[in-house]
């Protein structure tokens, strides 16, 4: 520190450090006498230098003196901790050497500028001896001796922790800021009296309005008749009550009302004070809209069921989750609370418990399951056992994979297979009676024995079918399975099932389920074939309904989401493997809402239906269009060539919806806004394509209505 204090003692900047300028010396503290005065004077000046030099060994900044080159020459005891430098390390050094890269030039610039005899603040990063690095406000001096500059004093303070503090609260800041711009939910920020202070841009897109057109005003997308419901909300609010995922109707700046989700919190001041409202709203209009779909979808399905005359029985993991009257009473009950939530096993007789557990815990660990017949024995309410034959089909239900079991009590034609086995005459006495068709057919397929059931079922005399063929009376088409089922019987022990379609004398066909069973006549020897079949047409019906429904909109026909996921997937396998290209269309009706609420939902449905056979007849038959629900459809454009011939089919799709239509009474003009995702520039996975073109919608339902976007 001798260099310091030499200098100090000299004179440091032009004056002396220990002259006192008396006239500058506030009135309050002058003396009685000059006398007096001159000797304090004397006093100080001997005591200044040991002052000074305590000052600057003892002060918490760095002190460092360079030469006019920027060398370090001398410096207080906080520099060499501050630095981790010796002193003599610090002298080998030059002190634009510890700095990093960028702030070198500032550094250099002001350092020059202070040889002119100016002082400077600025902050500069250095680098400490074990490499990590200090950020520092610094002041430099000009140091004069003799009225001559021969160096500058730098006064260094360490501000790494308020600099990291402000750059960690920066980055904080970027960071809710970009979730806060990024987040595909609107988002406001309101003040305590309603008005608006700060929206993202996603509350621009689904409200209509930009920010710096409702900035400083009263929120307008509360409805007038939900004000004062609003205000009330607000003073929970103020008492620091959340309000969580409220499902309320808003307005659009269009004037559109729709139904959306909002959680709104308070804002807290740094006194804990609420002084603001923030709000988080999404529009679940879709949403609803699916679920009153399928809420509806499930009355249709549940209907149905109720109405078919064969018993019907849906189960999840085993539990009974529906079932049909027809099941009820053929189970010996008579009402469905009786079973519903009951594990089936509980209604299965002991010598099928085995094969019955195993099937369920099948349907448990596969996630596609397959259509398959089951037989098994049951037990009613009252004890009795009865033998059941059906068929089980996975389905969806209440949206769990479930188990669908169409079946029909087969006892009788049990027996009467039991009963051809121990006497042929019993057996006649009891195939003359059932309803069912029995038949005998030798090996050449010469019918000798038809029941008298034919003629109720078939309209044809036993007469005309008794000597002939069999395969006289089987549809031409279903001949090559029948044919095969009998042989496949006379090779085999075991009895066989199979479905094909009898002729009938009025209908045409008549669909039946046939039971092929082998047994070797008594009088010659023979293998003969008992033939013992049930007219299915009903319950063939149901199924290609049920069938139909589960990949179906029942009000348009068209595919639903699952099978148009299904085809969308097949779509992009192919696309990828064959390097195809592929365009997504995403459409609804404009102002769908209010046409249903304005004329009624048949004439919404009636609506629906014209709009998908105009779209329809636009397409090829390689395209593919789908009801996701509501007024929304999706078109996949299956092996484009290039853009322009996607766009053109959107200009002659909303071209075709241009012309009025007749609903009723009523004249509509049906427009379309559509959404377009490409493949693979849009997306190469499904979700991605759905979720950017239902972006691209939204964008056409921005831009105006009727008008078509791509993503």
């Amino acid at each position: 520190m001798k260099f310091i204090f030499n200098l100090l003692s000299k004179g440091i900047c032009g004056q002396n450090f220990f002259e006192l300028d008396i006239n500058r010396i506030p009135p309050k503290i002058y003396y009685t006498s000059k006398k007096e005065m001159k000797r304090m004077e004397t006093l100080f000046n001997r005591l200044s230098l040991e002052v000074y030099h305590s000052l600057i060994s003892n002060n918490p900044d760095s002190i460092i003196f360079l030469d006019t080159h920027g060398n370090v020459l001398d410096c207080n005891k906080t520099c060499t901790t501050m630095f981790g430098y010796t002193l003599n390390e610090l002298k080998k050094l030059n002190f634009q050497n510890m700095l990093i890269s960028n702030s070198k030039v500032t550094a250099k610039r002001l350092f020059i500028k202070t040889l002119q005899g100016e002082s400077f603040t600025y902050q500069v990063s250095v680098t400490h001896k074990n490499g990590h690095i200090l950020h520092l406000q610094v002041k430099n001096v000009p140091v004069n001796d003799n009225q001559k500059l021969v160096g500058v004093m730098i006064v260094a303070k360490d501000v790494t922790d308020l600099v990291k503090t402000r750059i960690s609260l920066y980055e904080t800041s970027e960071r809710l800021r970009s979730i806060y711009e990024s987040s595909v939910d609107a988002m406001d920020v309101i003040d305590l009296s309603g008005n608006v202070l700060l929206v993202n841009s996603a509350f621009e897109d689904l409200y209509g309005w930009k920010l710096k057109e409702i900035s400083g005003k009263p929120m307008p997308t509360i409805p007038k008749e939900r004000m004062n419901a609003m205000l009330k909300m607000r003073e929970k609010l103020k008492k620091g009550i959340p309000i969580k995922e409220l499902e309320v109707i808003c307005m659009r700046k269009d004037g559109e009302p729709f139904m959306a989700s909002i959680t709104i919190s308070p804002l807290y001041d740094e006194h804990g004070n609420v002084n603001a409202f923030s709000g988080i709203s999404r529009d679940i209009s879709r949403s609803k809209q699916q679920e009153i779909d399928l809420r509806e979808s499930k009355d249709r399905y549940k209907s149905l069921l109720n109405a078919s005359p064969e018993p019907i029985y849906v189960q999840c993991k085993g539990v009974i989750r529906y079932i049909n009257e027809s099941g009820i009473r053929v189970l010996g009950y008579s009402e469905p609370k009786s079973l519903l939530g009951r594990n089936i096993l509980e209604f299965v007789h002991s010598d099928s418990k085995k094969i019955a557990r195993d099937h369920i815990q099948h349907t448990i660990n596969e996630t596609i399951i397959p259509k398959e017949k089951v037989e098994k024995k049951m037990i009613r309410a009252d004890g009795s056992s009865f033998i059941i034959e059906g068929t089980a089909t996975g389905i969806e239900y209440e949206g769990e994979a479930s188990v669908q079991m169409i079946f029909r009590d087969i006892s009788e034609r049990k027996m009467v297979e039991e009963a051809l086995v121990r006497s042929e005459e019993k057996y006649r006495l009891i195939a003359e009676n059932m309803t069912d068709l029995v038949a005998i057919i030798d090996e050449n397929s010469i019918v000798k024995y038809a029941s008298p059931s034919f003629i109720t079922v078939l309209g044809f005399p036993v007469e005309s079918i008794e000597g002939k063929s069999a395969e006289d009376i089987v549809i031409s088409e279903d001949l090559p399975t029948a044919i095969e089922q009998f042989n496949q019987a006379l090779r085999s022990t075991e009895p066989s099932e199979t479905e094909f379609r009898f002729k009938h004398k009025t209908k045409g066909w008549v669909w039946v389920e046939s039971k092929v069973s082998i047994f070797i006549d008594e009088e010659n020897g023979k293998p003969h074939l008992l033939i013992v079949s049930r007219d299915i047409e009903e319950r063939k019906a149901l199924q290609e309904k049920l069938e139909f429904l589960a990949f179906h909109d029942e009000l348009t026909e068209l595919p639903n989401r699952r099978l148009f996921q299904e085809k969308m997937q097949q779509t992009l396998s192919e696309a990828k493997r064959h390097n195809r290209k592929f365009a997504l269309l995403y459409m609804d009706i404009d102002n769908f809402k209010w046409i249903n609420d304005e004329f009624g939902h048949s004439i919404g449905d009636e609506l629906l239906i014209m709009f998908a056979r105009k779209v329809g007849a636009t397409l090829r038959e390689s395209d593919i269009l789908a009801r996701q629900g509501g007024d929304e459809f999706t078109i996949l454009l299956t092996e484009i060539n290039k853009r322009e011939d996607v766009l053109n089919c959107v200009e002659r799709i909303i071209t075709c919806l241009q012309q009025e239509v007749q609903v009723g009474e009523f004249i509509h003009n049906i427009n379309s806004s559509i959404g377009i995702a490409f493949y693979p520039e849009d997306g190469v996975i499904m979700d991605d394509l759905i979720k950017h073109a239902d972006q691209a919608l939204y964008k056409a339902k921005e831009s105006g209505r009727n008008k078509y976007c791509t993503y």
